[in-house]
């Protein structure tokens, strides 16, 4: 009789090659250390090969442990597929776990995950909110939304939304200090300053015809928009927030757009990062498909400020 090697031992070994380390993929399997250790030994025995060398700082695949990998996830994936057939004569059930910016998480992620699980009530949700770029292996989610201008290749990641930045102030602040007509005006205001919307001190213009750089004053400097967005409802000073964060009061008339022919010349995305080997879990997939309806071309915060502009002009 030939000595197989389990279906268990094989998912192991991928989730090993996945997440690059035995401790990791034993907290993504809920496994000990050990079991892991012992699965991968038994597994190298069966085969007759080393699959994967092994140092005190990383994992590296051999050159059999990269064709048997292949193999096994091809096995897997199938495997998948034919459980995922059965999973879809029911809706989606389970646990979702989901991180997200503490921003976005509390002004938009928090909508959309409650408006899904009314839709789906057998699913329960876990949202953590952190500006920390989390690792989705070790820390064990199933989806991160994620702002950036740049994709982590080691993610899939599914495209939800365009980020618009703009420069804005409360009216009391506007009605007590000069006009803001051009960009180079911003420079002699106090200035709400988000690090990672600068380049070298300066904020970024651009519109039309032409891009700009001007040097602007920190009257206070934060990486947590929310502080920055406080700060302007009280009166502080000019500030370049997300219209995601700052729509609702830019449509109250809480806060106004400064300098409206003018963006951002920095860019972000709005994207949903997960391991490919997930998204045939109908429960995470379920929840993607979702988010992208809920955003779509121009999601809602965008939708509010178009309609209130709009009537304005009118």
């Amino acid at each position: 009789m030939k000595n197989f090697a389990s279906l268990t031992q094989i998912t192991i070994f991928s989730k090993i090659a996945e997440v690059g380390s035995l401790s990791a993929a034993a907290r993504e399997l809920h496994l000990t250390p050990s079991a892991v250790s012992k699965s991968l030994a038994q597994l190298e025995e069966r085969l007759g090969v080393l699959l994967i060398k092994r140092s005190t700082r990383s994992l590296i695949l051999t050159e059999h442990g990269r064709i048997i990998l292949e193999r096994a996830n091809a096995i897997i994936t199938d495997v998948e597929n034919t459980l995922d057939v059965a999973r879809q004569f029911g809706k989606p059930e389970g646990n979702l776990r989901i991180t997200s910016s503490i921003a976005f998480g509390c002004k938009q992620a928090s909508r959309v995950i409650s408006k899904y699980l009314s839709v789906y009530p057998k699913v329960d949700a876990n949202l953590s909110l952190d500006d920390r770029r989390v690792n989705l292996a070790e820390e064990n989610y199933d989806v991160a939304l994620r702002i950036t201008s740049e994709v982590n290749s080691s993610y899939a990641a599914r495209k939800l939304a365009e980020i618009r930045w703009v420069y804005c102030a409360s009216p009391l602040y506007l009605s007590e200090h000069v006009p803001i007509k051009h960009p180079d005006d911003i420079a002699s205001h106090a200035c709400l300053v988000y690090p990672s919307m600068t380049k070298e001190g300066a904020w970024s213009f651009q519109n039309a015809e032409q891009a700009m750089v001007v040097k602007v004053k920190a009257r206070l400097a934060s990486n947590s928009s929310l502080a920055l967005l406080e700060a302007a409802l009280a009166g502080q000073g000019v500030a370049c927030l997300p219209t995601y964060l700052v729509g609702e009061y830019i449509v109250s008339k809480q806060l106004q757009i400064v300098l409206p022919d003018y963006k951002s010349d920095i860019h972000h995305t709005l994207y949903a990062m997960y391991y490919r080997s997930k998204y045939a879990n109908p429960l995470v997939r379920s929840f993607i498909d979702f988010l992208v309806s809920e955003f779509g071309e121009h999601p809602p915060w965008e939708k509010a400020l178009e309609l209130a502009q709009s009537s304005k002009k009118i």
